[in-house]
């Protein structure tokens, strides 16, 4: 299967299990869709969505690994000094959350980062994962 395909059948799957962990209707929930903002999400059911997705996909996403995607290869304070996200971490950060757009401005504070996340961002966790274990 190309990566294509891949992340189209993932997007449509993320985007039932967002729906239903959140209690939304389905036609609610778009791949934009900010977790947070849009759809009223509260960081307990960032656990239960990631929960959810290891259980349906088969892989592991750990809070590690949620940051070091975040981060890359930049210690925390290259990434965030004081709290507040560097230009080089804002960098890093619209390579990762492309669909975060004019968001991602200085003086973003890294607590805010899961923020951002839309239904997209897991969607493209779980390709990437899938596709690693499928090569």
């Amino acid at each position: 299967m190309e990566p294509a395909e891949i992340t189209d059948r993932v997007r449509g799957l993320v985007v039932e299990l967002v729906a239903d962990v959140l209690g939304v209707r389905p036609e609610k929930v778009q791949p934009s869709s900010r977790l947070m903002d849009d759809l009223g999400a509260e960081s307990l059911d960032y656990l239960d969505i990631v929960f959810q997705l290891e259980d349906r996909f088969q892989v592991k996403i750990t809070r590690g690994e949620l940051e070091h995607a975040a981060r890359g290869d930049l210690t925390d304070e290259e990434f965030a000094p004081g709290g507040v996200v560097s230009e080089r971490g804002l960098v890093r950060l619209r390579e990762l959350l492309p669909e975060a757009g004019d968001r991602l401005r200085p003086g973003l504070r890294a607590s805010a980062i899961l923020s951002l996340f839309t239904v997209e961002t897991f969607v493209k966790i779980v390709a990437r994962k899938l596709a690693a274990a499928a090569s």
